[in-house]
């Protein structure tokens, strides 16, 4: 078995931390540093959030207002009996580092670009591969609606498309 064959339950971090959708964010927050996670998964709306998302709402001063307002509704998902391939070609699709693990439905681990990096640490074209993606803030990328092919230029990701209220996905790096 190679690394890529893997099963991702083997590297997932679990259990899952949620909250509800009307958390205020500095409690999402402070849940975030004091467990030392870069996500919570939340329900009601189903959605995600990341130590990104709560850096867009410290940054917007709305630090009070609910989760909701700054999580991904758009989840990407894996199910457990997955392979680390299955899981990497995901998070380079829908350019996304942290990918929820479902199993009926209900969210049962996380996998992060890191776990994937640790666990492909002698596959180096791929680790290059998942961190193609420019981090510098501000830069205008290409975003392309998933359904109906409409382009956007913009510094951040939509939630989603204006025009049929699909997901976006960043087309602005490269795909083998």
């Amino acid at each position: 078995m190679t690394r890529l064959d893997t099963q991702i339950t083997e590297i997932m971090s679990s259990p899952v931390r949620t909250t509800d959708s009307q958390t205020p964010i500095a409690t999402v927050a402070e849940t975030m540093l004091a467990a030392d996670i870069g996500s919570i998964v939340v329900s009601g709306p189903d959605g995600i959030v990341t130590k990104t998302d709560l850096l867009t709402a410290i940054r917007d001063d709305e630090i009070n207002a609910p989760v909701a307002t700054v999580m991904t509704e758009s989840v990407v998902t894996v199910s457990p009996d997955a392979d680390v391939q299955t899981a990497v070609n995901r998070m380079q699709e829908h350019q996304i580092k942290h990918l929820v693990v479902n199993r009926g439905g209900t969210p049962v681990g996380v996998v992060t670009t890191a776990d994937l990096a640790a666990q492909l640490a002698t596959v180096p074209d791929s680790i290059i591969s998942m961190f193609a993606a420019s981090s510098t803030p501000n830069q205008l990328n290409r975003y392309e609606c998933t359904r109906c092919g409409r382009r956007v230029t913009a510094d951040t990701q939509p939630k989603q498309c204006g025009e049929c209220g699909a997901p976006i996905r960043n087309i602005s790096v490269a795909r083998d």
